[in-house]
């Protein structure tokens, strides 16, 4: 007997209707009849009255009280795995970049090591690059990175939105300033990230027209560095917002650049072509 033709029937009866049944299942109103009815062939017995609500027969209620059964067992064996998935020993190793371990993992993890205690979590804080190449070699499980990494071998999926985001001291000209250009940026002393850094690739591009030219002091390897020199007064800075999600120090003003810059993502990856396994399939789940 096909066990999903059984708890197509089973599901009927306990929704009161093939509607009902086909919104909890995640199929279509016609899948679920002809399921029925395929069992009513295979058995050789009409097993609903086809009313509103439906009725069961004779044979319907007999087959009704299998079903039960089946499905409590059902239950217990996923219940069993599960708790095992719990408690049996396992690492889940990411690879992430400072700002995104420091502002964007915590909450994930308080999820992830609330439902799998058991996990040993072991973070990388690596560049997006070597992110990227780490979980082509296997040496990481999943990675959370700035960009689609648009390479054969890796999969990837959007998560989250973020935009580039100007920020000055307070109290500097531009933090009360209606309206924003490019000239407005380029007059003033620029932090940066490093070269190497695909955040600086998108920050450099709309000034790449020679007409305003960014004046580059300091480049650095990570945004919490470049928001503290920033605070300090040494420049102003283009980043991305995801360092300000959980609040921004009092002595920032922040400004929308999305007039220059589109909306970005962050993104999951993992090797491409393998089933995700536990703890990988877990904690992806949670974004």
């Amino acid at each position: 007997m096909d066990l999903d033709r059984l708890r197509g029937f089973y599901t009927v009866v306990k929704s009161g209707g093939f509607t009902q049944a086909a919104r909890l299942l995640h199929l279509t109103q016609p899948t679920i009849s002809q399921q029925v009815k395929t069992l009513e062939r295979e058995l050789g017995a009409q097993l609903l009255r086809r009313a509103r609500p439906v009725a069961l027969t004779r044979e319907g209620e007999l087959l009704m009280e299998h079903a039960e059964r089946v499905f409590a067992d059902v239950d217990r064996i996923h219940a069993v795995f599960e708790g095992l998935r719990k408690t049996t020993p396992a690492v889940l190793n990411i690879a992430a970049n400072q700002s995104t371990a420091m502002h964007i993992l915590p909450e994930k993890l308080d999820l992830f090591t609330h439902r799998f205690p058991s996990v040993e979590i072991a973070i990388e804080n690596l560049r997006t690059g070597e992110i990227i190449q780490a979980v082509v070699d296997g040496t990481v499980d999943v990675g959370i990175i700035l960009v689609d990494p648009e390479r054969p071998g890796v999969a990837s999926r959007p998560v989250r939105p973020y935009e580039m985001v100007l920020i000055t001291p307070r109290g500097h000209p531009l933090a009360s300033q209606r309206s924003i250009t490019l000239e407005d940026i380029a007059g003033y002393p620029f932090i940066s990230y490093s070269k190497a850094a695909d955040t600086r690739r998108l920050i450099d591009a709309p000034f790449r027209s020679g007409r305003h030219k960014l004046k580059i002091r300091m480049a650095m390897g990570n945004t919490d560095l470049i928001v503290r020199y920033v605070r300090l007064g040494y420049g102003i800075a283009i980043v991305h917002g995801l360092s300000l999600v959980h609040g921004r120090p009092e002595d920032l003003a922040v400004r929308s650049l999305r007039r220059f810059f589109p909306v970005q993502y962050l993104h999951l990856i993992w090797r491409a072509g393998e089933d995700l396994k536990f703890p990988v399939r877990e904690f992806v789940a949670l974004f």
